[in-house]
């Protein structure tokens, strides 16, 4: 019985006779070596038994050595590693095949992009129940403790599905009962009569299952999803750049701000500082980390971000209880009408938009306040260190709380000590516009009060060199003395560089 007009048992004798032929590889291998050694000794010195280097090679290699021991590279005795794995990817997914055809006949719609997935093969009654699970949601006594042990055991459930499985699952699952589960999820809160239940799932968990589930379903179940979950999605219209049309501070401006995925891959050349470029969000507080991290570890930053098969980004991320996880996302970003990206964004490449991305799915200063985009506009850089690394930042100007009769230390000796010690450093501008207007001119555009930059370097007379994580080609590094950053730059703060 053929399946997408693929025939899954015509396809397992061809892996049968690929792997038949592999065993043979062996033993062809000896006797083309047998008899091209045999014609080697009866040729006269300085002739060859063959002009093909490649049969020449096999002069003398009489008995073919597995892979392990260095040997089999050379045809044909390669071939039996060659079509032995060959052979076995095969029916690993013709048994996916087969897994997905009974997802069909029970009535499951099934995408062509999972049928020749390699992974486990689908399992229907796995689907089934956990569908079953999830509609009984609806109307249940979840008795006096909450719904958490109920939803903890439905998470798990989920989790378990493979990429096959959970798409069945969303494409069959009503647009209401996927709804309600999120409502359950959602909703962490005691109830009136009984404050010591516990409902909902933590944060943590609650996006880590909706994350593993957005990062396996099809593409064309991802709008599906985002309506039933839009936590997955951060607000952007709580933004000022929505709100005012731009950021006020660097002057870029917009219109017709709509979601867009953009054709630029995730790297072109690598991590670099560089590459980040703060737009229209007011968040130089991570972004002022992100650049200073991104040029004193590319490699983690690199590490970090991957992209999964249906299209989706996710991004290494650890909350500010230092939980670790990835947070997936779709591939889309706030864009203008021009279709330009309004996110923080690099030189033809899109690493550091998914990464502010993911910081306004995941930031929450206190639990309750604003979310998304807009609540990761104005912070403390030393918050961000966490959410980057999984460590706490410090502040380095005052070395904790002042006291009577303490003073802030500023010293451009200490924080390059520290920098030179491997931290990523960052130094943030006082809230007074009249800088703005009183600063050193060969400073031009790049100074900006109630900002934060990141520590490039130093000169060999001691100088600082500033970053501005508007972006270097638009907005050059500055060189500040001691006595420049003591009028114009307040706070310093360092996180450790993985």
């Amino acid at each position: 019985m053929t399946f997408r007009g693929f025939d899954a048992g015509r396809l397992t004798t061809l892996a049968n006779d690929l792997d038949s032929l592999a065993g043979h590889s062996g033993r062809l291998h000896t006797q083309l070596a047998t008899v091209l050694t045999s014609a080697q000794q009866n040729l006269p010195a300085g002739q060859n038994a063959s002009r093909d280097p490649d049969l020449q090679d096999l002069v003398g290699d009489l008995v073919p050595m597995p892979s392990i021991f260095g040997g089999g590279r050379r045809l044909p005795g390669s071939l039996g590693a060659e079509l032995g794995g060959m052979q076995s990817s095969m029916k690993r997914r013709i048994k996916q095949l087969e897994g997905a055809r009974e997802l069909a006949e029970r009535g499951y719609p099934v995408s062509d992009a999972c049928v020749f997935l390699d992974e486990d093969p689908a399992n229907a009654q796995k689907v089934d129940d956990a569908l079953r699970h999830l509609q009984e949601l609806q109307g249940k006594d979840f008795g006096a403790n909450g719904d958490r042990d109920d939803l903890g055991k439905i998470s798990g459930e989920l989790d378990g599905l493979t990429a096959t499985e959970t798409d069945a699952l969303i494409s069959k699952a009503s647009p209401k009962d996927l709804a309600f589960y999120n409502r359950l999820l959602s909703r962490t809160d005691d109830s009136l009569w009984n404050p010591f239940d516990a409902n909902g799932l933590p944060e943590d968990r609650r996006r880590d299952t909706l994350g593993r589930m957005l990062s396996k379903i099809s593409p064309e179940n991802i709008g599906k999803f985002q309506a039933a979950f839009p936590g997955t999605q951060p607000d952007v219209t709580n933004t000022d750049a929505w709100e005012k049309g731009g950021n006020d501070q660097n002057g870029q401006t917009n219109n017709g701000i709509h979601w867009e995925t953009p054709a630029d891959p995730l790297f072109v050349d690598g991590v670099s500082a560089d590459d980040v470029n703060q737009r229209q969000f007011g968040d130089c507080w991570y972004v002022a980390s992100l650049a200073g991290l991104a040029q004193k570890d590319p490699a983690f930053i690199q590490e970090g971000i991957k992209q999964n098969p249906n299209g989706t980004v996710s991004v290494r991320v650890w909350d500010k209880d230092g939980n670790y996880q990835w947070v997936t996302m779709t591939a889309d970003l706030p864009t203008d009408r021009n279709g330009a990206p309004i996110t923080t964004y690099g030189n033809g490449e899109s690493w550091p938009a998914y990464y502010e991305k993911a910081f306004a799915i995941a930031y929450s200063d206190d639990g309750d306040g604003e979310r998304g985009y807009g609540g990761i506009e104005g912070d403390d850089p030393k918050k961000s260190a966490p959410y980057l690394t999984g460590k706490g930042g410090e502040d380095l100007t005052t070395g904790g709380f002042l006291g009577i009769g303490e003073h802030q230390d500023k010293s451009l000796e200490r924080l390059k000590k520290v920098f030179d010690s491997g931290k990523v450093v960052t130094v943030s501008t006082p809230d007074d516009e009249g800088l703005d207007k009183d600063h050193p001119k060969e400073w031009g555009n790049s100074y900006c009060t109630n900002h934060a930059y990141y520590v490039r370097g130093f000169t060999a007379d001691g100088k600082v060199v500033l970053g501005n994580p508007w972006g270097s080609s638009g907005y050059p590094p500055i060189t500040v003395s001691q006595e420049q950053f003591n009028k114009y730059f307040g706070g310093a703060e360092a996180f450790d560089a993985p």
